[in-house]
């Protein structure tokens, strides 16, 4: 078993890994970067890049265009940037590219297996970034060839005729509204009471009346019985009530993520996990073994392409410039849905501000685009919104939700406020183009103004007798 020496081991090649493994090769360090598949993990692969193609593609589709080919065209354009990816980083200097499948032997030995030969690696630092797969659901009698989930539904070349999702999340709803504009007859069910569980029920509200008014069928508080080959029937089970879907010919699982963690053998190099959780980290990226790190969809605090490129550069400065310092916490990781209107949220949930904060101490205050801002009005935005939870007096953001068009771009201005401790009353200062939807912010801070000055006194009091109360 030949072995070798790296100062950085990075196993996987997905947004954080990329971010490690090229950050170091470019500050002139040796690393060595383990991938057992395709480079670029699913973000390039079979996650973001493909479904925000399609997206695109099918908010572009018109009557008398064919399908299939904007399903061709998704492919085309993921396995160019594939091509294009495997080759930079095969040709990056201080980089050496190793494919294969790692496990721990060691706290800092790794063997890697790629067909019949095995090699042992060892290194000063390893980072761990082997990211998450779909969750499965076995449905009886549903054939393989019908059951898609992410990994495999940007292979397919034909359009389906009855899409019916599982799941209610972010990828089924993105994946429900584009196939949905390509003409394919999409049914989502799922076991959760709404869409999107995990925002607040407000944007789920807005959701649920979008896929209404878009006329796709949406089964809530609901699981798959069976699947009959016979008739294409899935038959759905919503408490004592049996629901028959007929001519579904593919059914897309979307239910959630598991974590790539089983191949690794992390007991060997006594790496603490945690079964829900993930592997466990410092605010650094570093786990309990000195040196070896963990970023991405692996740890407890990082779900999405962003955060995991976030924790990939902490994590190589960490590294790099042990010497310089790095804030003690993580930065915020804004979050963004990409149906129709988009979804996006940054800052504590609402329970993490009961948790910490009088109920009395928090002011929400919610700016509505059709009847509150005219570019909402001039394009016909029917359900669409800014919401804000602060504290009250102070201005201090604490929590942002967006539902809208470019609700995914407008984010980031709270991510900056809250990050920066830029309060309401400096956002009711600034000046926005006209008509944009960015003045809905401009209007969430006059309103939140206008009730704080025409109630000064009963605000300062309310400040000052919750500011230390206990939730």
């Amino acid at each position: 078993m030949p072995s070798s020496h790296f100062p950085t081991i990075v196993i996987g090649s997905g947004s954080g890994g990329m971010t490690v493994g090229i950050g170091l090769a470019g500050l002139g360090r040796s690393v060595a970067m383990i991938e057992s598949l395709h480079v670029g993990g699913d973000c390039t692969n079979v996650g973001c890049v493909p479904s925000k193609t399609l997206i695109h593609l099918a908010r572009n589709f018109r009557p008398g265009m064919n399908p299939d080919e904007v399903l061709r065209e998704v492919i085309r354009k993921r396995d160019a940037l594939r091509e294009k990816e495997t080759e930079e980083v095969q040709h990056t200097p201080n980089l050496t590219f190793i494919r294969g499948t790692a496990r721990f032997l060691g706290p800092k030995t790794l063997a890697v297996t790629h067909g019949d030969e095995t090699r042992t690696l060892t290194a000063d630092n390893i980072v761990i970034a082997t990211g998450a797969r779909p969750r499965g659901l076995d449905i009886p009698g549903l054939p393989p060839a019908r059951a898609l989930t992410n990994e495999s539904l940007f292979d397919l070349t034909d359009a389906p005729k009855h899409l019916a999702i599982a799941g209610a999340g972010v990828i089924a709803l993105e994946m429900a509204f584009a196939f949905h504009k390509l003409g394919t007859k999409v049914t989502l069910f799922a076991l959760d009471d709404r869409p999107l569980a995990t925002a607040l029920p407000e944007a789920s509200e807005a959701i649920r009346a979008e896929l209404t008014r878009a006329g796709i069928a949406t089964h809530y508080g609901t699981t798959a019985k069976r699947y009959d080959e016979t008739t294409r029937t899935l038959l759905l089970q919503q408490g004592d009530r049996e629901i028959p879907l007929p001519d579904v010919d593919k059914v897309l699982i979307a239910i959630g993520r598991v974590r790539n963690l089983e191949k690794l053998e992390l007991d060997k190099a006594g790496i603490r996990t945690d079964p829900r959780r993930g592997v466990l980290v410092n605010a650094f990226g570093e786990t309990n073994v000195k040196g070896v790190y963990a970023i991405g969809d692996v740890t407890p605090t990082s779900a999405f392409t962003h955060s995991a490129n976030a924790q990939g550069r902490r994590v190589t400065q960490r590294i790099a410039f042990p010497f310089l310092p790095v804030a003690k916490q993580e930065p915020l990781f804004p979050n963004a849905t990409f149906s129709d209107p988009e979804v996006a949220a940054v800052g504590l949930t609402p329970k993490e501000i009961a948790a910490r904060y009088h109920p009395n101490l928090i002011k929400r205050v919610r700016v509505d685009f059709k009847t509150h801002t005219d570019r909402g009005y001039t394009d016909g935005v029917e359900n669409g919104f800014i919401l804000v939870d602060a504290v009250r007096l102070t201005g201090q953001i604490l929590h942002a939700t967006i539902v809208g068009p470019r609700a995914s771009e407008m984010i980031s201005f709270f991510t900056l406020a809250m990050s920066q401790k830029i309060s309401l009353y400096k956002i009711y200062r600034l000046v926005y183009p006209y008509p944009t939807y960015s003045s809905g912010i401009l209007k969430l801070a006059d309103f939140f103004m206008r009730e704080t000055l025409t109630n000064l006194k009963g605000e300062l009091f309310a400040f000052l007798r919750f500011r230390f109360a206990r939730p």
